[in-house]
């Protein structure tokens, strides 16, 4: 490939952008890092594509090609890839195992395209992958797989499925998920039918400050059923149309010599996590009857009386730091209505 003829090469950067190609050039330099094709008329990749092992490429941007194909083989030389963007093509498919070479990748960018279709194992094989870019495209079902217990990817920290057709979400499956993977969880902009259920969810959310309901608060709507489809925000299905309870921080209630745990549910994994009891005093590791588990909740117990107060969750890392509040009252009975 010359580089002064259809590309521009500055060190281990190829950079392609708007030279009007329609195939990517031939005899790529082995040291590439960055490839850049974006705004060309590659229509296809094919599995020929580069013919060499490119084992020092990390950044591949095919970015607004037209793109409609892409081979089953079409990144078995690229396996080092850490940054693939797709994004503002004409996709349709994501076949099964597509990505499944990219053990590398961390951020796939697939939003804009025309993708109705997702095999369920598209994205297997993606291990380290951080950040999966979906909005603005014609997905009808939301990719449960991705992040439930035993088959999500577990290094995946945002995923994007806002601006798509998806009329209805799993609601108690994405309830249950800890809050870091909820923080990542976007899909404002969909056709979701109203429902309680629905603003309960994203009004928790919203309470917690969670960055998938708070960034894009205005945005989450949901439809109104009949043949008008009205459009109307979630957190205002308490005020009108369904009136919903509304949801409220909620307190953890029990009875004399029960056992509780607290929930330290933070928006970023892996957080160092420790405890203060009810009037901000230090948990001593003296203290038999509230004592921290190895998933930074806190159990508290056999209740007494005096366990009643607000118990307090400090939990920091590099880049965060979170404080959760727990009001516990307790009742003077053993059981209810003892």
């Amino acid at each position: 490939m010359d580089c002064h003829k259809t590309c521009v090469c500055a060190s281990n950067i190829v950079s392609c952008s708007k030279m009007n190609l329609t195939n990517v050039p031939l005899a790529l330099p082995k040291y590439t890092a960055v490839l850049d094709l974006s705004f060309n008329s590659i229509t296809r990749l094919r599995a020929e594509w580069t013919p060499d092992h490119l084992s020092r490429l990390h950044s591949l941007l095919l970015s607004n090609n037209g793109l409609t194909f892409l081979s089953s083989e079409a990144f078995i030389y690229v396996t080092k890839l850490r940054y693939l963007d797709l994004s503002s093509n004409g996709l349709r498919i994501l076949d099964e195992f597509i990505f499944e070479p990219l053990e590398h990748l961390e951020v796939l960018l697939l939003y804009n395209n025309h993708i109705s279709q997702i095999d369920r194992t598209a994205f297997s094989g993606l291990d380290r992958l951080q950040r999966l870019y979906l909005s603005q495209n014609s997905i009808t079902r939301f990719p449960l797989e991705l992040v439930k217990e035993r088959s999500r990817l577990e290094t995946l920290k945002l995923l994007d499925v806002s601006s798509n057709r998806i009329k209805s979400l799993p609601l108690y499956e994405l309830q249950v998920l800890p809050a870091w993977i909820k923080n990542g969880l976007y899909f404002h902009n969909n056709s979701l039918s109203c429902s309680c259920d629905l603003y309960d969810m994203v009004a928790r959310w919203y309470l917690k400050e969670l960055n998938s309901a708070t960034d894009f608060k205005s945005s989450h709507t949901c439809v109104i059923p009949g043949q008008r489809k009205e459009k109307m925000a979630i957190l205002d299905l308490d005020k009108a149309y369904l009136n919903c309870s509304e949801v409220k921080t909620l307190d953890e209630e029990a009875y004399l010599e029960q056992f509780l745990v607290l929930d330290c549910d933070t928006r970023q994994r892996d957080m160092v996590k420790r405890w203060a009891l009810p009037g901000n005093i230090p948990l001593s590791p003296a203290n038999k009857t509230a004592v921290i588990r190895s998933d930074g909740n806190l159990q508290i117990g056999p209740l007494r009386l005096e366990d009643s107060g607000v118990y307090t969750c400090y939990a920091t890392s590099d880049s965060l730091n979170e404080t959760l509040y727990v009001t516990v009252v307790v009742f003077n009975a053993t059981t209810a209505g003892g």
